[in-house]
């Protein structure tokens, strides 16, 4: 079988009928903290066909937050708390999506900085951005990661903006739920 028509053959195989997807084109990770919290959070961001002829920005997330101290047990003691979530955001309906992505395109770019001799510890989690860039020609991806700067600002300012926006239900794209891609990890049976 020539390589095309394989290629064909397993997307077919591997695409239910009437499934519909998040066409990937942004996805931020944060991951880390500090001082007795931990967040592992991963985000996928599309667009998608919105009312009319515009598009519209959808996101899928799956985040878990762990704290040394989420809640005081009936001895007063901390007790370790971990909360998991799997929710989406949806542009037609939180108008604080778009402008976001705006603001991320002004960001100017990323450039090396000299070689220091010492190390930077933070308690912060570190955000990064992947997607694709307009520098190298489109259909190239870059990457970047930020404890602080630029870009994780960018993405603590647009994430709390948006915040009472996720929602439980997956959004409807031309009549169909969109399936998720991003699915929460297993938990240990007690």
């Amino acid at each position: 079988m020539p390589l095309p028509a394989l290629s064909l053959a397993l997307l077919i195989a591997y695409t239910s009928p009437g499934e519909r997807m998040l066409n990937v084109q942004y996805t931020v990770t944060n991951v880390g903290g500090g001082l007795g919290n931990h967040v592992d959070e991963t985000v996928i961001f599309g667009m998608v066909p919105g009312a009319a002829t515009e598009k519209r920005w959808v996101a899928e997330r799956v985040r878990r937050d762990r704290r040394y101290c989420g809640k005081q047990g009936a001895d007063g003691k901390c007790v370790a708390t971990e909360t998991q979530v799997h929710d989406w955001l949806d542009g037609a309906t939180c108008s604080k999506v778009a402008p976001a992505f705006t603001a991320l395109w002004a960001i100017r770019p990323a450039g090396f900085a000299p070689v220091r001799d010492f190390v930077i510890v933070s308690d912060s989690a570190t955000v990064t951005i992947t997607g694709t860039t307009t520098q190298a020609g489109y259909l190239t991806k870059t990457s970047v990661s930020q404890a602080a700067g630029d870009f994780a600002t960018w993405w603590h300012n647009s994430s709390n903006s948006w915040n009472a926006c996720w929602q439980q239900a997956a959004p409807v794209v031309e009549g169909q739920v969109l399936a998720p891609r991003l699915f929460l990890p297993a938990t240990p049976a007690s």
